[in-house]
Formats: C-alpha cells, sequence, structure tokens
C-alpha cells in the first residue's frame, strides 16, 4: 500500500515539474517580446543564457550582438507588438526545445504604414541553475506584409498609448489610474443620475 500511495506521489511531482517547466519557458519566451516592445535590452538579455547564440533572418551572433541588433532594428520603429500563439514544447529533464508560433505588428518609420509578419520561434532552451533560459534560437518567417495605417477607432484613442521603454505603464508597481483620471472618475461619481 505504502509503495503504491509513494508512486502516486511521486507521479504527481512529476506532473507538477513538468506543468512549471512549462510554465517557466513560456514565460521566458513572453519575457523576450515584453523587451522587444519596450526597447528594454536587459529584458531581452534576461530570456537568454549568458553563452546563447541567436539567428533572425541573416543576423547570427551571440547574446551581446544580439541585443544590440534587436534593439537597433525595433528602435527604428515607431511602435511594435509581438505576440506569442502556438506552443510547443519537449523537455527533457534540464533541456527542453520548443516552437512557439509568433505575429508582429509595427508602425513603420514612416509613420502611415503598417507591416505584420508571422513565424516561428525555434528553441532550445536549459534549466541552469534553477532557471530556464534560450541557448538556441532560430527565427523562420512564414509570412509578411504592408498595409497603410488608419486611425480608424479616432483621435480620442490617440492618448492612450504607453510608451517604448521602462516609462511605460506596465513597469509601474503599484499599477494604478494615472492622478488626471483618477479624478476624473472621482467627478464622474458625483454626477447625479439622471
Amino acid at each position: 500500500m505504502a509503495s503504491e500511495r509513494d508512486a502516486d506521489i511521486q507521479r504527481l511531482m512529476d506532473e507538477v515539474r513538468w506543468l512549471r517547466d512549462r510554465h517557466d519557458i513560456l514565460d521566458c519566451i513572453n519575457r523576450y517580446g515584453r523587451g522587444l516592445d519596450r526597447l528594454d535590452p536587459a529584458l531581452i538579455e534576461s530570456a537568454y543564457h549568458a553563452d546563447s547564440v541567436d539567428n533572425h533572418g541573416p543576423f547570427v551572433g551571440h547574446l551581446p550582438e544580439f541585443v544590440k541588433f534587436a534593439i537597433e532594428v525595433e528602435g527604428q520603429l515607431k511602435w511594435t507588438h509581438h505576440g506569442i500563439t502556438s506552443h510547443n514544447c519537449e523537455i527533457s529533464g534540464d533541456s527542453a526545445h520548443a516552437e512557439s508560433y509568433v505575429h508582429w505588428f509595427v508602425l513603420m518609420p514612416d509613420g502611415k504604414t503598417i507591416g505584420a509578419g508571422g513565424g516561428r520561434y525555434l528553441d532550445r532552451l536549459e534549466r541552469r541553475n534553477g532557471t530556464w533560459k534560450i541557448c538556441l534560437r532560430r527565427l523562420l518567417m512564414d509570412w509578411s506584409f504592408e498595409v497603410p495605417y488608419s486611425g480608424w477607432l479616432g483621435p480620442d484613442w490617440d492618448d492612450v498609448k504607453g510608451s517604448r521603454d521602462t516609462r511605460d505603464p506596465s513597469y509601474s508597481r503599484p499599477f494604478e489610474l494615472p492622478a488626471a483620471l483618477q479624478a476624473a472618475l472621482a467627478a464622474k461619481a458625483k454626477l447625479p443620475i439622471a
């Protein structure tokens, strides 16, 4: 009886470990995209081991060169938005192989064109000192196109943007409404209901 219970506990521990590893790997991959969108070199670096290699299109190189390349390319764009959709991952001990579908939308330097693309990140990751990070990444481009930019929501939405650096509200702790919006909300609450 005890050995059956021990086996059940071990299976449960293995399942929890696998779930935790999958979660940590996906967090790593998402952290990279956020780093690109916020032009945050430290956040990009945090997704990679120090001896990693990245192959993005014509670029292939080690982490320091890649971070410089990524910030230069992304910094030329007015806005970027990277997102992960399908994520497949095979874990074997302290190493993993992942394929993550990625899409991106960018406001081109002219401010009049939206670039969009999709592809896949092929990653080999390792858990070192308890932390999963990328050792080798290759971007495969599947599609891309450009369309004219349109402020279809209207000018009232132009002020509802963050920033492409660590001043973005997503870095604020605790996250709160800006003072002007808090005041507007308080004033709104005092209006009589019709």
